[in-house]
């Protein structure tokens, strides 16, 4: 008996332990431990397994896991826990927060620290707030979203046309500022070497007190980027596609071949004079002609030039990455492919990027060695040069092909553009073909307790083809003969060796954070270039110089810089509410003489935390404020690499010279001095103060952060203009300006929910900014940087100051003409101009200085906002500034120019329809100097562009882990949808003839594994 109830227990104990095994689903929802809030993007996984889920909008969450299980529940922000199943099917979980994980860490120069501890002015972009937007240049979409941070971009494939300045103008020289990525310094276009994808966090360090570390690069500021890594305990694998169709939108209203004639003639009659015309006759009326040339081969049309130059585009982007971490090592593997038509015809960027991230730790982890390696391969297809402008320049009279089909080109009374569209058949087959290999090796070691040494070597290794072929041509009447093949190869390469040692102690209340280290840096380039002419088949299978017949000529040249650095910072804090931080470098460059090659670059900070004073630690509304005040020099050396140096070149036209006087024969090739070296020349120094505020309130729901800085730049490197009497060799290169720049930044952010399904987000963005040159050497005092050359000097001005002359609207009546101003040319309709210095007489001597482009102020607003599984963000940027609308010259102006213009002559001014118009009235002749450079050209430059606009929807956890992947998303996504501006040009937000910036529309999808 006792043998049959062993066996009866045995066998129920079996099938427990069988029950226990059993797979099933289990659900559940985390939710904040303070607040009963439910939390997003909560990472669930079954312990000893890969299986697992991400909450939804709702918090919720559904895995398959054994009755038994324990499920591993983690959450930036809080503390992590391990959840036993014990046969529930449904779970619910609230998770504690960790106070020190929410003290944000932000890397800064060769470290990271704890944003609260920060007293230097660094800002921090948001990733998740441009993750949709398409663009090869992840620098593009930070436009308006970082208070400080001015980002100029155009509609040039793959975001190369992009530039970014850091709190203004520093320097008249290069205004780049240094990019870090994972610990490698370049000022590279981040679109030829970074796929937007793989980058993790971006930080911006604006003042001398952040960005003094890295010395003499760091004067136009310091942008840090960090990649992805894989992260402990977690197995990835993301698949990211985007496909976008990309519109012309903004074009300048031009003529059609009839209002072309109607203006004509409107402009003689204007002059008394009965209108003729080599294209619309003499009649009383223009009258378009079957053909525009003598031959009649070439028919008259009606062309609008935008439209066959531009076109819809399409841009592809495609990213998948592989990622795994443990506790002793993690690897990421991505690979993206990146292709955007230009809305230009033929223009393209194509890009393919491979990049690896890895470290492994040894010994416990106190040695960790590791690599991040970025490989790109990139194709460009240029534009013809000029062809925005030639867009609205070409008369709309000439077709794009005569009857038989060849290029129609511009006859008598039509100007003397080219025809676009010839030349961008021409020139589509011109390409740049690039490799780069950018990352860097490190090694890791904890020496002792709190004291890492750090080795790293950074690789920078960019090798360029280039072939330009220009092809014989015939367009109407002309004919170009000979063809040429212009062939360019360079090798760059760029390595930084860099050692740092970082100790951390902590002694009761005090927390001493001290840095220590040097780096060596050298950068060497080698161009070699080639040119043929006369090449009998013009087949791109042909286009290689050995395909050529007629004369050909090639050159080669390099270059070398090298630059050793020592530096060193010390952050000490006291009870986590006194601040203070050191940092001093030295550089010395090859790039400067014995005299000068070394400097030094100090700053020093200080921040006190307010909120942690005990008479404000009870204040329930205020949850930290901190005050910082930083001063420091930085630098910059960017300049002719041999400027120290007398440079000679071989030159027959200059320098040939008949040494045997028998005036025939070969003239021996000789040797002239190009400049002179200065051995005393030495660094721009950029000497900034800082003060900010930063203030968090409302348990942290609003934040706001402010910055005043002042900045000065003296020794700022020139060339020298120099009279004729010094003749050969007088550009010298030295050290001959000063500027300021000061000004006021701002980000606000509120973030809250209402109810439990819908969260939202805000953030503004403000800068506001003055710019002057403050001193020039005595000898270019009037006449450098547009002074008039007698007693007006930039001094005191905005760097690119306008000068030209005042006005004050036009002559409307006779009582205006009779003003007793003698202005050449001045009658009814016609431009008034200012009598600046009131002699009664219009000249030279009234031009003044009018203002600059230079923005007053920049903004953006964030919106962005998520209802269960559905997101959206609504992003909107401006400025104010004035503009210099470079169009006028086309659309206002009908005496200035023989080819098209603007509609705006329709509206020209006339005494009975339109005595109110502000345009001057049309007349044939430019008696009146009206292209001289006046108020009439500046308008207000200020908009508001509704940039980018995202709805997205994210399946919900239960859903997706049926479909056994771990997210999905899709998203709809729209730029440059519309444009608030008085501004008339094309766009506010790129002045002159830029490439044009397209509206996009993109859908996208995110899949995670």
């Amino acid at each position: 008996m006792k043998r049959v109830l062993h066996l009866v227990l045995i066998l129920f104990c079996m099938v427990q332990a069988v029950k226990a095994q059993d797979v099933g689903e289990i659900t559940g929802q985390v939710v904040s431990a303070d607040k009963n809030e439910p939390l997003i993007g909560v990472s669930v996984v079954v312990k000893g397994t890969t299986t697992g889920a991400a909450t939804d909008a709702d918090g919720k969450f559904t895995v398959r896991a054994v009755s038994n299980a324990v499920l591993v529940v983690t959450y930036i922000g809080f503390i992590s826990q391990e959840v036993p199943v014990n046969g529930r099917s449904n779970v619910q979980i609230s998770l504690q927060t960790d106070a020190k994980a929410l003290e944000e860490v932000v890397v800064t120069g060769y470290t990271s620290e704890k944003k609260a501890d920060i007293t230097g002015a660094v800002s921090v972009v948001k990733m998740k707030d441009i993750t949709s937007i398409p663009t090869g240049n992840v620098m593009s979409s930070l436009q308006g979203r970082l208070p400080g941070v001015t980002v100029v971009t155009d509609g040039t494939p793959g975001g190369v046309g992009t530039g970014v300045s850091i709190r203004g103008i520093t320097t008249i020289n290069n205004s780049t500022p240094l990019y870090v990525v994972d610990g490698v310094q370049t000022r590279a276009n981040i679109a030829t070497l970074l796929n937007a994808n793989d980058v993790e966090s971006i930080q911006v360090l604006k003042d001398a007190a952040s960005a003094s570390i890295y010395g003499t690069q760091a004067a136009n500021g310091v942008i840090i980027i960090t990649t992805k890594k894989a992260r402990q305990g977690e197995i990835k694998v993301d698949f990211d596609a985007q496909l976008s169709a990309q519109y012309f939108h903004t074009g300048i209203k031009m003529l059609n071949a009839q209002q072309w004639g109607e203006v004509y003639w409107k402009a003689y009659q204007n002059d008394g004079v009965q209108p003729r015309h080599d294209q619309y006759g003499s009649g009383p009326t223009p009258v378009i002609p079957e053909f525009i040339d003598l031959n009649k081969t070439i028919r008259a049309g009606n062309t609008n030039w935008a439209d066959e130059v531009y076109k819809t585009a399409l841009l592809q982007n495609y990213n998948v990455s592989v990622s795994k971490g443990s506790e002793n090592g993690s690897a990421s593997l991505s690979f993206n492919y990146f292709d955007q038509d230009g809305l230009i015809k033929y223009t393209n960027f194509n890009r393919y990027n491979v990049r690896l991230n890895s470290d492994y730790g040894f010994f416990k982890n106190r040695l960790r060695i590791g690599e991040n390696v970025n490989v790109s391969r990139w194709t460009e297809k240029f534009k013809p040069g000029g062809i925005e402008e030639l867009v609205i320049a070409q008369h709309p009279l000439i077709p794009v092909y005569d009857i038989n089909g060849g290029y129609a080109g511009p006859t008598q009374g039509l100007g003397d553009k080219p025809n676009p569209i010839r030349l961008l058949n021409q020139q589509r087959d011109n390409r740049s073909n690039q490799w780069r290999i950018f990352g860097n090796l490190f090694a890791e070691l904890e020496a002792i307790k709190n004291l890492r040494l750090r080795t790293n070597l950074g690789l920078n290794y960019n090798n360029s083809f280039a072939s330009n072929f220009e092809p014989r041509w015939r367009e109407g009447d002309r004919t170009v003969d000979t063809n040429i093949l212009n062939v360019t190869n360079s090798n760059n390469l760029e390595y930084i060796f860099t050692n740092t040692a970082n100790y951390t102690v902590q002694l009761g209340d005090h927390s001493l954070t001290a840095l220590a280290g040097m780096e060596a840096k050298e950068f060497t380039s080698e161009d070699l270039f080639g040119r043929r002419v006369n090449f009998l088949i013009e087949d791109i299978d042909y286009r290689y110089l050995n395909g050529g017949s007629g004369a050909q000529l090639n050159g080669n040249s390099a270059s070398r810089t090298a630059m050793v650095s020592y530096f060193g910072k010390l952050n000490y804090a006291f009870m986590d509410k006194y601040l203070l931080s050191g940092t001093v470098r030295q550089d010395a460059s090859s790039r400067f003489g014995k005299n000068n090659n070394e400097a030094v670059f100090p700053a020093i900070s200080g921040g006190w935390r307010i909120s942690e004073e005990s008479f404000l630690k009870d204040v329930s509304l205020l949850s930290d404020l901190k005050l910082r005040a930083s001063w420091g020099k930085t630098g910059n050396d960017l300049m002719d690499n041999e400027a120290t140096y007398t440079k000679y070149g071989i030159n027959l036209n200059t320098a040939g010279y008949d040494l045997s006087g028998v005036n025939q024969g070969v003239i021996p090739t000789g040797i002239v001095k190009i400049r002179s070296g200065n051995q005393n020349i030495r660094w721009e120094v950029t000497t900034q103060t800082n003060f900010g505020v930063d203030l968090a309130m409302l348990n942290n729901k609003l934040s706001i952060t402010l910055d005043y800085f002042n900045k000065n730049t003296e020794d700022m490197l020139i060339d020298r203009p120099y009279i004729a009497i010094i003749g050969e060799g007088g550009y010298m290169a030295y050290n001959g300006a000063s500027m300021n720049n000061k000004g006021f930044e701002s980000i606000i952010n509120w973030r809250s929910s209402i109810g439990s399904d819908f969260n939202y987000d805000i953030t503004f963005t403000a800068s506001a900014y003055k710019n002057k040159i403050t001193s020039l050497p005595e000898d270019i005092l009037y006449t450098w940087g547009g002074g008039n050359g007698l007693d007006q000097s930039i001094v005191g001005q905005p760097l690119g100051s306008w000068m030209g002359y005042k006005t004050n609207g036009l002559y409307r009546t006779e009582a205006d003409l009779n003003d007793e101003i003698t202005q050449p040319g001045k009658g009814l309709g016609r431009i008034r101009y200012v009598d600046i210095n009131g002699d009664k007489v219009i000249d030279n001597k009234d031009r003044t200085w009018l203002g600059t482009d230079l923005p007053k102020f920049t903004g953006g607003l964030n919106l962005g906002m998520n209802y269960k599984s559905f997101d959206a963000s609504i992003f909107f940027t401006g400025m104010v500034r004035d503009a210099w609308n470079n169009a006028k010259f086309y659309t206002d102006f009908f005496q200035l120019w023989t080819g098209n213009h603007g509609t705006r002559l329709l509206d020209a001014w006339n005494p009975d329809e339109n005595f109110d118009s502000d345009i001057p009235a049309l007349t044939a002749v430019n008696l009146n100097d009206e292209g001289r450079g006046s108020e009439y050209f500046i308008e207000d430059g200020s908009y508001i562009k509704l940039k980018n606009l995202v709805v997205g929807y994210t399946l919900p956890a239960s859903v997706s882990g049926r479909l056994r992947v771990k997210n999905l998303r899709a998203y709809l996504q729209a730029q440059d949808l519309f444009t608030l501006t008085k501004y008339t040009g094309a766009d506010p937000e790129t002045l002159g003839y830029p490439y044009p910036i397209p509206r996009t529309v993109t859908f996208g999808v995110n899949v995670g594994f």
